[in-house]
């Protein structure tokens, strides 16, 4: 790599590099999550873009407007590379030792950078400005051109500027809890944000109007808009400021970024330091007297064990806080717009955030799973012991922000179901974090990062995305028998019946939570040696394409294009068209949002939402079934290339023998 980059430009062959990384990681799972969110985000640009042609009572109405929405496209490029850790396919560690300016390797790095599916949407929501300046005349939308150009520069600069500053804060104790904050209100606005809208409308078109659109215009993410305007009334030195002001400001982070990035190849790319590591090893080491508690028993080892990881590893404390945040945030958004029915659920989206990010535990311990398959009988220990310190862990903060939720909200209504839900939640969450880690395990090597899936290979994180995704869908799934029963009390005014779905709920947790962890006892004792080498190595692919993977390869893309869009479509249907508008047409609310059913006469709102589920669920079904057909076709395509690698043996060996 070194002779490549010496001899030719940085720019061109990172570009390559990246083109080359991303043509061939476009199937499995990978391809899949790109998939989705390809298509989340053309959705948002193309209706950021739409945005130009609304018709505003005022034109410092609409260049207002798309400052503000400018402003969260900023925020989203700032706040979401530090999330993920940064750019997977080229990691600041692959160029440590290629003697290279860092100048040099920070210009071809930026170039690189605008290669992607997030600069191309990210380039069509900006066109926002085109739309609106054509509008306003000729010579703003001239204008506009140029300015998309910078926009799009200085988002892609500070992202790369977010990533390498808060590198290092966030292997801090204090940057662990910023992120997961940050990770937290992400989620949070995503599942519940869209009930805040009506909030922010009240926000721009009240008496804080005229100060919002203030602010946003004269922060650095609307001086393009700002510039457009001033080209409609001519006022060419504002506009030529503006884009020069951003152009300078661009070239600024841009200076910073290749200081930090020098810093960080001068002083390598080592984990976080001994400092903060101390701090939480002092901070948890005062709770060592409360673990004394655990009986002197093989499982109260581990139990104890387990209960000290969840306090010192920083990923699983991140991933703690993650749940936490995000539940908190969940119930606590909608209150903006008024919206307090989703508050008391605080704690059942903490259990289930629990579980979704709890789905690599396994993972998490890496090769120290040998200590257990070397202990013999150790295996039901084991993972009985981890499935009770998760409860311990997570359900006493579940249950306390359930209570708290409930009392703040008037009447007591949502106690039934509560008492129904979150004991299914939790006892399918002890069962299926331990179980579906040993299922897929997810490789986590030893090495600190700044996003909430960072140190998780490329394919062991995708994979823990997936498995994510499906506890998530299980869990939601445990909870219906007992929530059925509450609804099938609401519907017949039977009191009895409503409140006989705490006891199917605490029944069907109980079943759940000893049903799967029996599931992952025998499978760890059954597979234990391959999860292990799994676990220390990764997945292992083989050299070399065998005969028909080609085939098998472009059915593999097209299925997995077909399964992404499937996934995309049955996550909004059953989520938030399905259950979120099933449950709000049964309350009957004011707040509508975005819920179609909810816009229907009263009587067609349940079977619509039940329609939506039903449409969701029909999708997953199609996806679990892509799923194995893939499996089966790899399978196929290994089992021939061993019997073509057999015949080949055979033949040698004869040739030999008669030699």
């Amino acid at each position: 790599m070194a002779g490549v980059l010496s001899g030719t430009s940085p720019a061109a062959v990172l570009t390559g590099m990246k083109l080359a990384v991303l043509r061939r990681s476009m199937s499995g799972p990978r391809a899949a999550s790109l998939i989705a969110g390809g298509v989340c985000g053309a959705l948002a640009a193309v209706g950021t873009a739409l945005l130009g042609l609304v018709d505003f009572p005022a034109p410092e109405a609409g260049v207002g407007t798309v400052a503000l929405v400018l402003l969260v496209w900023t925020v989203g490029w700032a706040v979401g590379p530090t999330l993920t850790g940064g750019d997977p396919t080229l990691r600041l560690s692959y160029f440590t030792l290629v003697p290279q300016r860092p100048v040099r390797l920070a210009l071809g790095l930026l170039a690189a950078s605008f290669v992607g599916v997030t600069p191309l949407v990210s380039l069509v929501a900006f066109t926002v400005l085109v739309v609106l300046g054509a509008g306003f005349g000729l010579l703003p939308g001239l204008v506009a051109v140029p300015a998309v150009l910078v926009q799009l520069l200085f988002v892609v600069v500070l992202g790369k500027v977010a990533v390498q500053g808060l590198g290092s804060a966030v292997r801090s104790r204090l940057g662990w809890e910023l992120s997961a904050l940050l990770v937290g209100l992400v989620c949070g606005f995503l599942n519940t944000g869209w009930f805040g809208v009506a909030f922010f409308f009240r926000l721009l078109g009240g008496h804080w109007a005229p100060t919002v659109g203030t602010v946003v215009r004269a922060l650095p993410s609307g001086w393009a808009v700002v510039a457009v305007d001033a080209a409609r009334r001519s006022d060419w030195a504002l506009a030529g400021a503006c884009l020069g002001g951003l152009l300078a400001l661009t070239a600024l982070l841009f200076a910073l970024w290749t200081a930090l990035l020098t810093r960080q190849l001068v002083r390598g790319t080592a984990g976080g330091g001994p400092h903060g590591t101390a701090a939480v090893g002092r901070a948890t080491a005062r709770r060592n007297g409360r673990l004394r508690a655990l009986p002197d028993t093989p499982g109260g080892a581990v139990v104890g064990k387990e209960l000290r990881l969840w306090a010192r590893d920083p990923r699983r404390a991140r991933f703690l806080r993650i749940a936490l945040w995000t539940g908190l945030f969940t119930g606590l958004l909608p209150l903006l717009g008024g919206f307090a029915t989703v508050l008391p659920w605080t704690g059942t989206v903490v259990a289930l955030y629990a579980g979704v990010l709890g789905c690599s535990l396994y993972g998490l311990d890496a090769g120290a799973l040998w200590l257990t398959l070397v202990t013999p009988g150790a295996e039901r220990i084991d993972v009985r012991a981890r499935q009770l310190a998760w409860l311990l862990v997570v359900g006493p903060a579940a249950v306390l922000l359930t209570v708290l939720g409930t009392l703040a909200v008037p009447n007591g209504w949502a106690w039934p179901w509560l008492l129904a839900g979150l004991p299914a939640v939790l006892g399918a969450g002890a069962g299926l974090v331990p179980l579906m880690s040993l299922l897929g395990p997810a490789p986590f090597p030893d090495r600190p990062g700044g996003g909430p899936l960072d140190g998780f290979s490329d394919e062991s994180g995708d994979q823990a995305r997936m498995l994510g995704l499906a506890v998530l869908l299980l869990q939601l799934c445990a909870a219906l028998p007992a929530t059925g029963v509450v609804l099938a009390g609401t519907l017949l005014d039977s009191a009895p019946l409503r409140w006989a779905g705490a006891a199917v709920g605490l029944g069907t947790g109980l079943l759940y939570a000893w049903w799967l962890g029996r599931a992952a006892r025998r499978r760890l004792a059954a597979r234990g040696p391959e999860l292990l080498d799994v676990l220390r190595k990764g997945v292992r692919r083989p050299v070399g394409k065998p005969a028909g993977q080609d085939a098998v390869d472009a059915l593999a893309r097209r299925r997995t294009a077909l399964a992404g869009l499937l996934v995309t479509v049955g996550v909004l249907s059953v989520a938030p068209q399905g259950g979120v508008a099933l449950g709000m047409s049964l309350l009957a609310p004011a707040n509508r949002s975005w819920f179609l059913a909810l816009y229907l006469p009263p009587d067609w709102q349940v079977p619509v939402a039940a329609g939506f589920v039903l449409l969701g669920s029909g999708c997953f079904a199609v996806v679990y079934r892509l799923i194995r057909a893939k499996h089966a076709a790899e399978r196929a395509a290994t089992h021939a290339a061993e019997q073509a690698a057999d015949s080949a043996a055979e033949r040698a060996a004869e040739r030999a023998t008669t030699g």
